[in-house]
Order: structure tokens, then C-alpha cells, then sequence
């Protein structure tokens, strides 16, 4: 009988060979993460100094399998695609703008941190926690995301925000990449969610004056965000 010469494998036939050997010790053991129903909430909108800016939070991201692969080591991140669209009576409604945030983290099992990082349209930051807790609302919260500047917003218009998330695995380090192509980690994605109609207030300079000392500190005013209801 001859025998096989593993060395003489190729690279891609023994990662084949691995992968498809975890692939079947773990079938069972994983859950689908469309089970958990993640969805986004508490869509917030207002103005922070040049730009219109929304809040929202990513509800049941979480689950039991994301956060023990998390406390491995595996790099996960969430992205958010914000739009903002104006309500056309007549054609379809139109893009004014949008904004796609990617949340970051991972986890370094030697310094025992959490290593989280936030990148968007103007939009960059990176935090490092020791906390669990904390790691967690930063990967699900979303807070004063610019989606488009003032300017571009007609008083006469309605509009909307719109956001949908998702977890992104194709950009895992080997072997994460090759293990989570089986793994239904891939099928996370919420639906999309928006706010009722916002129009932005015509006398936002006389606003923006009555609310200098609120704008001076760095809040977000929504006194020049006008909502109604469907």
C-alpha cells in the first residue's frame, strides 16, 4: 500500500482537511444567531454644531457563541449602514446622504483587555476596557454619528434615518476566516429601522442662539429636529 506524504500535501488541502474536521465536531454544538432576533432601537435625531447626527442600540447581539469566541481571542465587529432619505410623494424616495460605521473588537488574553474601535465617516475612535460590560454597549451603541450636514436639509422636506447592522466575519485572520465561512455567524443581519418623518427647523439659526450654551458643551440639540408622526 502506498503511503501518503503529508508533507507533499498543499497548503489548501490541509486546511480543507482541518477545517472540514472541526466542521463536523462542532456542528452540533453550534445555534444559529438569527435565533437571537437582533434588531435596532431607540433611533434618536438632532443636530450637533455643522452636522445632523443620530443614536441608535443594537438589541440581542450578542449571543452565547459570539461572546465565548470573543473571550477567545476572535476579532468580531458589527456594521452599521446609516442612510438619510427625503419623502418623495411622487417618485421613489431619495438618498441624501449616508454613512456606514464598522465596531471592532477584540480581545488580548495577556493583558487581559478589550481592544474596541469605532470608523466611519468622520467618525474615528478606540477605546481599551477591562470590562465585559463595557466592551459590550460600546460594540452595540451607536452615539452622535454625523450623517449629513445641516445644510444639505431643505425646512419644506421631510426625511428619514434609516439603519440596519450586521456581523461581518470575511475579514477573520487564518483560521478564523476558514472556520466561520461554516459557522452561521455570517447570517446576522437585522432588518432595516427608521424613524417617522423629521424636518429640520427653519429658524435654526434662532435656535442654534437659544441653545449656545447647550451647543458650547458638546451636546446634540433636537430642538431644531422637528419629528411627525406617521
Amino acid at each position: 500500500m502506498k503511503r501518503t506524504n503529508f508533507s507533499r500535501l498543499k497548503r489548501h488541502d490541509l486546511i480543507s482537511l482541518w477545517v472540514s474536521t472541526f466542521f463536523l465536531l462542532t456542528m452540533g454544538l453550534v445555534s444559529p444567531v438569527s435565533a437571537a432576533s437582533p434588531d435596532v432601537v431607540n433611533i434618536g435625531v438632532g443636530t450637533k454644531g455643522k452636522y445632523v447626527v443620530m443614536n441608535a442600540r443594537l438589541v440581542d447581539g450578542f449571543t452565547e457563541k459570539i461572546q465565548e469566541a470573543i473571550a477567545n481571542g476572535v476579532p468580531m465587529g458589527f456594521t452599521f449602514e446609516i442612510e438619510l432619505r427625503k419623502e418623495n410623494t411622487v417618485w421613489m424616495d431619495s438618498l441624501v446622504s449616508s454613512n456606514k460605521v464598522q465596531h471592532r473588537v477584540q480581545f488580548d488574553s495577556l493583558k487581559k483587555i478589550y481592544r474596541f474601535s469605532e470608523l466611519g465617516k468622520n467618525v474615528r475612535r478606540k477605546i481599551i476596557t477591562r470590562k465585559e460590560s463595557r466592551y459590550q454597549k460600546l460594540m452595540l451603541t451607536l452615539k452622535d454619528i454625523p450623517i449629513a450636514p445641516i445644510y444639505k436639509l431643505d425646512p419644506n422636506e421631510k426625511y428619514y434615518v434609516r439603519v440596519k447592522a450586521d456581523l461581518e466575519t470575511d475579514r477573520f485572520w487564518f483560521p478564523f476566516n476558514y472556520i466561520f465561512f461554516f459557522v452561521p455567524f455570517s447570517e446576522f443581519e437585522t432588518s432595516w429601522a427608521q424613524t417617522s418623518p423629521l424636518s429640520i427647523d427653519p429658524d435654526l439659526e434662532l435656535s442654534k442662539q437659544a441653545n449656545g450654551s447647550r451647543q458650547k458643551e458638546g451636546g446634540v440639540s433636537t430642538d431644531v429636529i422637528r419629528s411627525f408622526n406617521k
